[in-house]
């Protein structure tokens, strides 16, 4: 399970926001054939495994593209662990849900904090000891988070260009002790920001 977090963190740092497009439609494939898959096929397989079928797949049915980015190598003769990060990446942005789904299903025997992804636009940054950003949702309550390192999209909050945008928000449950109130509190903690829908 840690393998699959540090994978899955490993994912959000290793890809620009604009990737290129054979891992768009790598991911969009991977997507489309996780989402096909009924919860007891998903069981019966490894997720993992699932998932490098389905990018594998991706990369058949986008073969002249995927070709033509890596001057006709073979899949054996490129790094497929950097390029299934640069895929997950994408797939964080296309389809969360199913990532999440993934997710929740490692989760059960992992005590590593990872929570999820949440969607909506940033009201505000609260400028404190540490900044806190406010996170409007499509229902329009507030989630607040923490903004403790850099992380992947954070130039989109240091330049102010998140304003108005939908986005994805990755975050760590995270307990960390509270002076004031003289216990530990666990906060929502910023891993990445990638745009959304």
């Amino acid at each position: 399970m840690k393998f699959f977090t540090v994978f899955l963190f490993g994912l959000i740092y290793c890809l620009p926001l604009n990737a290129q497009s054979i891992y768009r439609k790598v991911a969009e494939y991977s997507c489309s054939c996780l989402g096909e898959k009924t919860t007891e096929e998903l069981e019966a397989l490894d997720l993992e495994f699932q998932l490098g079928l389905c990018i594998i797949g991706g990369i058949f049915q986008n073969k002249e593209e995927f070709d033509q980015t890596f001057g006709g190598k073979a899949i054996q003769e490129i790094d497929m662990e950097k390029f299934g990060e640069d895929v997950g990446i994408e797939m964080l942005s296309i389809c969360p849900e199913i990532f999440l789904k993934f997710i929740d299903d490692y989760d059960e025997d992992d005590d590593s904090g990872f929570s999820g992804v949440e969607l909506g636009k940033i009201s505000g940054i609260e400028k404190k000891q540490f900044n806190v950003v406010n996170l409007e949702s499509g229902d329009g309550s507030i989630l607040k988070f923490l903004w403790l390192w850099d992380f992947t999209g954070s130039e989109l909050l240091i330049d102010g260009s998140y304003k108005d945008k939908w986005l994805n928000v990755v975050y760590s449950n995270i307990e960390l002790y509270d002076a004031q109130k003289a216990t530990y509190v666990v906060f929502k903690v910023i891993e990445a920001i990638v745009e959304g829908e």
